[in-house]
């Protein structure tokens, strides 16, 4: 019965967004329905981080049909944080709402966010790669249509790349899964990480398919291009959500999927240690050449990513640790720039220099932005510097010294990129902007998860210790197995 909890994280959404096309004009009923949504979702995926905690892994058979031939779906203490940032990302998003929203963005909103949470939460639970396309499939036709949600041509230009580029993806990786089950015979996650040691050589170009279509989820280098023009341009809401989660999908899959085949043939490891690097190092300046608030940040998007997978790249326990870390903080840091970043662009319409003074103005909101900006920067003792630490002092046991020295000079860079906009909207004399009435539910979205990241820093140590539960998880996948081919896989 324990597996049935399975249900509540794609259930919650899937009915909060039938009930707000039934009350669709009613908007303060629409609103509390998501709110009463975000939070139920929120205690489901407290509920399986803490079933899950101990190394429990809880398993969902649909029919009751064996894993080779049925939908099985899989909660490990990593879909479960997961599946607890998606519900937070989602509640600050949903605070937001009130007041941040344009003429013409109500209209299809509510539903459509909780239908890209359908998908974002059922991929992080599925256990095969099939479901996890359909998954995708689900999460990126609500994500377009969110995307040009209020229309315009600057919006709907900027969707084109966004939607071409992932539509490609998508046929890609349908491809990629049909050919890897030509080749080996199964796409279930577990039976595959058993096959793979065994894998016949042309097994490894659609499982490379696959793993590129991932890596354009995740926006890594060099196939980032369709994410810095489309956020930007996003309502405001949704581009904190798009920033928090959309990405962290792709890199989700990469860690769910790369340590499952380490037995095989082929040094994922290695292929992916220059990409981390020329994510990190490409996104950076990217951001330092935009001018205006959004812009930065999206390109900052790209960067961070790049430390995840650095993580990821590395391939020790260690390195797998601080990468979840990282994801972890980065979810929590980023959604709240960009909501700060919303609150900055509807007082002075987001370019750089088009308001200032606006710490003085508006303290809260200097505090708001501030706080994340110092954490994605990596300053103590805010989640991004444990986060950087952990990397570096995981870089430094496997050897990794260009890539680690990449990783710290790419902080100073970010620092920059930070005070560029600091220094353009927050410092110095104030403007009329500044003044101007604020998205107040905004703004204390963005303080609530300010204040988290502190909290994620000043608990550093013991999150790390649940991260390196996890990481050693991820790595033998024994666990896995056992729960979903039963007690005799090894």
């Amino acid at each position: 019965m324990t597996g049935n909890l399975l249900l509540l994280p794609v259930a919650i959404p899937a009915v909060c967004a039938l009930g707000i096309v039934m009350l669709r004009g009613h908007r303060a009923l629409t609103q509390a329905v998501a709110l009463a949504g975000g939070g139920a979702m929120l205690l489901a995926g407290l509920l399986l981080a803490w079933l899950t905690a101990d190394g429990t892994v809880l398993t969902l058979r649909f029919g009751g049909w064996e894993p080779h031939v049925g939908i099985t779906w899989v909660c490990d203490a990593f879909s479960a944080i997961m599946l607890v940032l998606s519900a937070l990302a989602s509640l600050a998003m949903v605070i937001s709402l009130p007041g941040a929203l344009a003429a013409g963005e109500h209209d299809g909103l509510r539903p459509l966010h909780q239908a890209l949470l359908v998908g974002v939460n059922a991929s992080f639970l599925t256990g095969d790669l099939f479901n996890l396309f359909v998954c995708f499939e689900l999460m990126l036709l609500a994500s377009f249509a969110l995307l040009a949600l209020g229309g315009g041509k600057q919006r709907l230009r900027a969707a084109l790349p966004y939607v071409i580029v992932n539509l490609i993806a998508s046929l890609l990786l349908l491809a990629g899964v049909g050919a890897v089950y030509g080749t080996i015979g199964t796409v279930n996650l577990a039976e595959l990480s058993l096959r793979v040691a065994e894998a016949p050589a042309a097994f490894w170009a659609p499982m490379g398919l696959v793993l590129a279509v991932f890596a354009i989820k995740a926006a890594l280098a060099p196939v980032f291009v369709w994410l810095p023009d489309a956020y930007p341009v996003a309502p405001l809401p949704v581009s904190a959500l798009f920033a928090g989660l959309l990405t962290k999908v792709g890199v989700y899959a990469l860690f769910r999927v790369v340590p499952l085949l380490a037995e095989g043939a082929v040094p994922l490891n290695t292929i992916l240690l220059p990409i981390a690097v020329a994510t990190m190092v490409i996104g950076v300046i990217g951001a330092l050449g935009r001018d205006t608030v959004r812009e930065i940040l999206s390109f900052h998007i790209v960067s961070q990513v790049g430390y995840m997978v650095l993580g990821l790249a590395i391939g020790t326990r260690a390195g797998l640790a601080a990468g979840v870390f990282y994801l972890i903080h980065h979810i929590v840091v980023k959604t709240a720039l960009f909501l700060a970043g919303g609150v900055v662009e509807r007082c002075g319409g987001g370019r750089l220099g088009a308001v200032a003074g606006l710490a003085h103005a508006r303290p809260w909101l200097g505090v708001a932005f501030l706080l994340p900006a110092l954490a994605l920067a990596g300053m103590p003792p805010l989640s991004g510097f444990w986060g950087k630490l952990f990397l570096v002092l995981a870089g430094f046991e496997a050897s990794a010294w260009i890539a680690t020295a990449a990783a710290v000079a790419v902080s100073l860079l970010t620092l920059a990129s930070m005070l560029k906009i600091w220094n353009a909207a927050f410092w110095g004399a104030s403007t009329p902007g500044a003044a101007a009435p604020i998205a107040r539910p905004m703004l204390a979205a963005a303080l609530a998860l300010a204040a988290l990241s502190l909290a994620i820093g000043l608990l550093a140590p013991l999150l790390l210790g649940h991260c390196e539960r996890i990481a050693e998880q991820l790595a033998t996948g024994t666990a896995y197995r056992a729960a979903v081919l039963g007690s005799g896989a090894p």
